[in-house]
């Protein structure tokens, strides 16, 4: 980070709102037209210089790119999952940590609606994420309305001082967690459509927004995530818990699918140091990206 470089909160029609670290203040911004990274354009959390016409004439070297949703920079992604309305759902927890370990970008855990659980339910559903704890994501409970239950104090320091990006199923709070770091940001919150067991898209881009505590990447819902970025062997080697045991199967390309000899996952799947119910996840998980590579090479 350059003491005159400008960091990109938004694109317009009209420009790049960027944020100057120099005096913190907000303007508008045109690019010059060859301004890139690599001959791509310009993502929120890219790092920019001005000229003397206060026109972007530069990118600065990128940290990392999350490929969905796109942005580049992010300190740490948070993968916002509800308790409840709509339901847990490790299958959608696991496709996006995957996403996101193959982008080489720090992921953490933000359960959503923890207010709505039974105390049997919490104490399940924390049982059930303590596998994640165990693989070293830091897991946070949180009721997005409340700075004082569950994790929420802890979390606030998580994320001090850091780019870090909220991602996660339409509906899981994110826009209601934003306003309650920060309630200036006054983000758009709609409710819930509980008939159809999902919300209603509040953000429609990736904006960049400055906090009291750090950046905070407020991102579109997803109702159906896709790995189209991702080949098979990719999914292998970054699905969660498969990455520190890379190398130890038998075969190099090994896909860690039922019956394959030599191979680690499944050796430690039966021996419980990984989950079984994430491994259902993986093969489902599996079948979704081998379609995407089919269809690659028929292009």
């Amino acid at each position: 980070m350059k003491d005159n470089s400008y960091l990109v909160l938004s694109s317009t029609s009209s420009g790049y709102q960027l944020y100057s670290f120099l005096d913190q203040s907000i303007s508008l911004h045109r690019n010059r037209g060859k301004a890139n990274y690599d001959g791509e354009k310009i993502l929120i959390g890219d790092e920019v210089l001005l000229d003397d016409e206060g026109m972007i004439y530069k990118v600065l070297e990128r940290h990392n790119l999350l490929k969905r949703p796109r942005l580049a920079n992010a300190d740490e992604v948070l993968v916002l999952v509800s308790a409840k309305e709509p339901e847990f759902s490790s299958y959608l927890l696991d496709k996006f940590l995957s996403l996101i370990n193959f982008s080489s970008i720090k992921a953490s855990i933000v359960i959503t609606k923890t207010d709505l659980l039974t105390k049997r339910e919490l104490l399940s559903l924390k049982k059930r994420l303590s596998y994640y704890s165990a693989l070293r994501y830091q897991v946070f409970f949180l009721d997005c309305h409340d700075k004082i239950r569950f994790d929420y104090p802890a979390f606030l320091e998580f994320i001090k001082n850091k780019k870090v990006a909220f991602v996660g199923q339409t509906g899981v709070g994110k826009s209601t967690l934003i306003n309650l770091i920060d309630p200036e940001f006054n983000r758009r919150v709609d409710s819930l459509d509980v008939t159809k067991g999902r919300g209603r898209h509040t953000t429609k881009e990736v904006i960049l927004l400055p906090s009291k505590v750090g950046f905070i990447f407020d991102t579109p819902g997803f109702s159906n995530l896709q790995l189209l970025e991702m080949k098979p062997l990719d999914l292998a080697t970054f699905f969660p818990g498969f990455e520190s045991h890379f190398g130890e199967c038998k075969f190099k390309d090994c896909l860690h699918l039922e019956g394959t000899k030599g191979c680690s996952i499944l050796e430690n799947i039966k021996e419980g140091k990984l989950s079984s119910d994430s491994y259902k996840n993986y093969v489902k998980i599996y079948e979704e990206v081998k379609t995407n590579d089919v269809w690659k090479k028929k292009l």
